[in-house]
């Protein structure tokens, strides 16, 4: 099975935070990282993993009037944002968890498993 993992947090964190204050957090919780690449290779079938740079980076396009419009930023009405996603493939749902339930951040955001939708080859 495939699925996604998409990593929540709150981006208000970092934004009190100065960027050598950012820096020597990611410092810190970089050894749990690597300790969940190195179990994600080793127990995954195939794993890929991304980390999306910041949400004032991005720009939502939406359809008003049947034109395409473009806005700065994600548009959502929540305090936390999509800033990470892995691909995993591996048994089943219970494996997926296991492994959502290792991503350093769940301890302070979220992680949201989603089965990714089957295609045939050509369909």
């Amino acid at each position: 099975m495939k699925y996604s993992l998409l990593i929540y947090s709150d981006p208000s964190r970092a934004a009190a935070m100065t960027a050598d204050e950012i820096e020597q957090a990611r410092a810190e919780v970089m050894p749990q990282w690597i300790e969940l690449f190195d179990y994600l290779g080793s127990h995954a079938t195939s794993v890929e993993g991304f980390e999306l740079d910041s949400p004032d980076t991005a720009r939502t396009l939406r359809y008003e009037d049947g034109h395409p419009v473009v806005t700065d930023g994600p548009y959502a009405e929540t305090k936390e944002l999509i800033g990470g996603l892995f691909l995993i493939e591996c048994s089943d749902l219970d494996e997926a968890i296991d492994m959502a339930a290792r991503v350093p951040i769940a301890s302070r955001g979220s992680v949201e498993i989603r089965p990714l939708v089957g295609r045939e080859a050509g369909g």
